[in-house]
């Protein structure tokens, strides 16, 4: 493991499974592994984490009400669900989630998709179910 906290690694670091279940009783599926946070090396501006879906995995439509949010593919094709449009994401997109914007994501490839995605926050925030 880097002696410096301010180089992170997701092969040190590893992976942990997204933990929300909606009002509705949906599952958040898929697993994150956060690089740059309050939490991990003192960031105070904002959170940025790797995320991986499994194939058949799905992150669960969700706003957030004063935190913007991205996502940057960077292996797989997934489905972005963003605000009313459902659209095939490629590797080397990158998705601009305003607050208060419905937003999920759906692996419904055989493959396993990685992302890059960050928000304009640190801590916790909210985390608002859309379905």
């Amino acid at each position: 493991m880097s002696a410096n906290p301010l180089v992170q690694s997701i092969d040190e670091r590893g992976f942990v499974e997204l933990d929300h279940v909606t009002p509705s009783g949906a599952r958040d599926e898929g697993l994150i592994c956060q690089l740059i946070s309050d939490r991990v090396n003192g960031a105070r501006e904002f959170t940025v984490s790797w995320g991986r879906m499994l194939p058949g995995q799905h992150h669960v439509r969700h706003h957030h009400a004063d935190v913007a949010e991205f996502y940057v593919i960077l292996v797989g094709t997934p489905i972005i669900h963003l605000g009313t449009e459902a659209i095939r994401a490629r590797p080397g997109q990158a998705f601009y989630i305003p607050p208060g914007t419905t937003h999920g994501i759906t692996n419904d490839t055989d493959d396993v998709v990685d992302l890059v995605a960050g928000v304009n926050a640190v801590g916790s925030w909210d985390f608002i179910a859309d379905e």
